[in-house]
């Protein structure tokens, strides 16, 4: 028993003696010193260390600090010394800093000035020299010499050490330029050599292509035919790129040898693990079916069409798998989709991230799946489609959170939003067929927030302020539109206006302005009303003119009220590729709403778009319009008629020049109107678009002149441009007429600008 206690004693001892010791040499880093440093600043060297003052010396950081400075590439030797001091443990890195880049030098450069080369390198004088990033230098060096045409380039460079500082030269072989003249294909059976040309992106010389040989390209070009021929079914093909050049060496001839191999097609095509949805549901929208030609393209396409068929119907945790099996001796794929349904899923919470200065209940109003609805795929596209046509957004994204979030059913919806410029400012002049030389003035906001000061932007109401000022028109002109009147689904505004126009006989003057309040009636129909009273000057009537123009001469006032049904299916208003635009309006003037003139006007407008593959639209447009006079009118006044002629009816015939002319051969417009246009626009450049025209109609005096025998119908074909800029769209058309009158001209340019609000 006396010597358990003789041990336990011994232990305790120890122990405690133990803890002494090691607090009697716990060190304590009073400081940290940098020496033998001349380009590298002490404070940046210090900032990469993890010892810090104040800290507890430790050798294993030490040692990784030390390992941490050689990585920088700044230095050839770091080593640290201890001095203990009064006031505790100096910590002293002593480190060797690799030479300094004093000066670049060239030679044999003729082609490329010796500053354009420099301004390719990321190696600078003045600065530590780092050999690893001359080596990727020199490697972009020979790519810019290959984008000039010369492939053939060599480029190596060697350096000179002396006082810790180093010159370089860089030492270069142009050779000559050259060019590709041939791009061969042996092998090719299904596909034609024209047809491959378009698809890698190397060109050979001609009027629109230098034929400078881009390796990197190059290099793709056998990836872009291999995946080709796969979209195809081709799956064992195989691509062997080869270059020959002349004896000159400076033309080039580059030869794909191409192993077709055979042509797969879709055997058996099954499912797995589907319960809610039949074989049948599934396979509809499929496009590999049996006996199709197989892609691994339409395969992946096939296995995203099923999941958004039960993400549509609220399964949005289920997932797709596809298996295949490949038989070569039949040459035929099958295909196995393994399917996990999972359990409907309903939305929990809704997140807006991504915008900064529009409201949150702005973006919200627009979603058309609410907290506790079941997922809806359709009703997420078309949410998606609301937002963008608000015009606030350069993208808008959604991403529904894997793990649900308060109940097993319930998971959040993340919507991202990426804002675009909403204000602007812009002046300019520019010329249009229909209004001559014009210059104008610009001020809009269409997210604006009257009562959010000092930005006032946010709530999604709409200002603009224009003024344009030319040759033969003077507008002036103030809008305002609240989206959400009061906060109920309500759309009102006005705008006020002064617009001046200078016809070939006389001149209209018209100062008024418009209410309208607009609802929604479903989700693509709505209901709009609009009142307007404006005043009419007609003046400066010249003694030629028609006798219809003569009698309008002075001032008279209209008061009216329009409604209009408006179903509006575009998938962008912006830029639509498919849906319909229907819009049938009823104008009413005068009688118990007092004004001068007395006529009921009836309209229509139907657009009918259809997308064509990727880039192509064909648009179908019909408007049909009816105008008759009633009570004390006796006559439609002429500034209320139809006209056509020109950019915005039927392109090829001078602006109004389509249809009744008066005793003197003026246009004088018509109370019957039908337009037909279709066009079709090929996307360039996200800006750029090639359009291609067919316009057809007439404007007749009345309802008698409208009979079969006597529609003498206007055509005209043609081809523009469409252009978008900061200033609006652009469309310049070149139209050719097929029925002119006689002494007109068969063709003519129309320029024109918009400016959407």
């Amino acid at each position: 028993m006396r010597k358990k206690f003789i041990v336990f004693f011994a232990f305790i001892f120890l122990f405690f003696s133990g803890n002494v010791f090691a607090q009697n040499n716990e060190r304590i880093i009073n400081k940290l010193k940098v020496t033998n440093n001349k380009v590298v600043s002490e404070q940046t060297i210090i900032s990469k260390l993890k010892s810090k003052e104040g800290s507890e010396y430790s050798p294993l950081i030490l040692s990784d600090d030390i390992k941490r400075l050689y990585a920088t590439g700044l230095f050839n030797d770091v080593s640290a010394d201890l001095v203990d001091e009064a006031d505790g443990l100096v910590v002293v890195f002593k480190v060797e800093e690799k030479p300094m880049l004093k000066d670049i030098l060239f030679s044999g450069n003729r082609r490329i000035r010796t500053r354009k080369l420099k301004n390719e390198l990321t190696v600078k004088i003045g600065e530590i020299f780092d050999q690893f990033q001359l080596k990727e230098d020199m490697v972009n060096l020979k790519k810019l010499y290959a984008a000039k045409g010369y492939s053939l380039a060599e480029l190596d460079y060697a350096f000179e050490e002396k006082d810790n500082s180093v010159i370089v030269t860089i030492n270069i072989q142009e050779g000559k330029r050259i060019r590709v003249r041939k791009i061969s294909f042996e092998g090719n059976g299904y596909f034609n050599d024209a047809r491959l040309r378009k698809i890698i992106k190397t060109k050979k010389r001609g009027w629109f292509n230098s034929g400078f040989f881009k390796e990197d390209v190059w290099g793709e070009d056998s990836d872009r035919l291999n995946n080709f021929y796969r979209m195809d079914g081709f799956i064992d093909v195989s691509i062997e790129p080869s270059i020959e050049y002349n004896q000159k060496n400076d033309s080039m001839y580059l030869t794909f040898k191409i192993s077709e191999g055979k042509q797969y097609r879709t055997g058996n095509v099954l499912f797995k693990g589907n319960q809610v949805f039949l074989n049948s549901d599934l396979s509809g929208n499929l496009e590999l079916l049996n006996d199709q030609i197989y892609s691994e393209n339409k395969l992946r396409s096939d296995i995203s069409r099923i999941q958004s068929h039960y993400f549509d119907a609220g399964y949005i945790a289920s997932s797709v798998k596809a298996d295949t099996m490949l038989n070569p001796q039949t040459g035929l794929v099958d295909v196995s989709y393994d399917i996990s349904e999972g359990k409907i899923g309903y939305l929990d919470k809704v997140n807006i991230k991504g915008n900064v200065r529009t409201k949150d209940v702005v973006i919200r109003r627009e979603m058309r799946l609410f907290p506790g609805d079941r997922y809806n795929g359709e009703k997420l596209r078309r949410s998606r489609q609301r937002l963008y046509n608000l015009g606030y957004f350069d993208e808008v994204s959604f991403n529904t959170e894997e793990e649900p979030s308060t109940l097993p059913d319930k998971y959040d919806l993340d919507v991202f939003v990426k804002e675009s410029k909403t204000g602007e400012f812009s002046f300019g002049a520019g010329y249009s067929s229909v209004d001559k030389f014009i210059g104008f003035i610009d001020l809009t906001q269409r997210n604006l927030d009257i009562f959010n000061f000092p930005t006032f932007t946010g709530a999604g109401q709409k200002l603009r302020l224009r003024m344009e000022f030319g040759s033969e028109k003077k507008d002036y002109e103030l809008s305002f539109v609240e989206p959400w009147f009061l906060g109920y689904p309500l759309a009102t505004g006005f705008n006020i206006y002064s617009r001046t126009r200078e016809w070939d006989k006389y001149d209209e003057k018209r100062i008024g302005g418009n209410l309208f309040v607009s609802k929604d009636l479903g989700e693509y129909w709505k209901n709009k009303w609009t009142y307007r009273y404006e005043s009419i000057r007609i003046d400066d009537i010249q003694d030629d003119a028609s006798n219809a123009i003569k009698v309008e001469g002075g001032k008279n006032y209209i008061s009216s009220i329009q409604t209009d049904i408006i179903q509006d299916t575009r998938d962008n208003l912006y830029n639509p590729r498919t849906g319909v635009y229907n819009q049938f309006s009823t104008e009413y003037a005068g009688g118990g709403l007092g004004g001068d003139k007395d006529f009921v006007r009836y309209e229509t407008k139907n657009n009918k778009y259809f997308p064509i593959g990727n880039d192509d639209v064909l648009d179908f447009q019909i408007r049909l319009g009816v105008i008759e006079a009633f009570s004390d009118s006796v006559d439609v006044p002429v500034y209320e008629r139809f006209y056509a002629g020109g950019a915005n009816t039927i392109r090829g015939y001078k602006e109004r020049r389509v249809g009744p002319e008066g005793d003197q051969g003026d246009p004088i417009g018509g109370r019957l109107r039908a337009i037909f246009n279709s066009e079709y626009t090929h996307k360039l450049t996200n800006n750029l678009k090639w359009a291609f025209f067919y316009d057809i109609g007439n404007v007749w005096a009345n309802n008698q002149e409208f009979i079969w025998d006597n529609l003498k119908l206007k055509a005209a074909i043609g081809t523009g441009v469409r252009v978008k800029t900061p200033l609006g769209p652009i469309r310049l058309d070149y139209g050719y007429a097929l029925n002119p009158k006689e002494g007109d001209s068969k063709s003519r340019f129309h320029f024109a600008m918009s400016h959407e609000f």
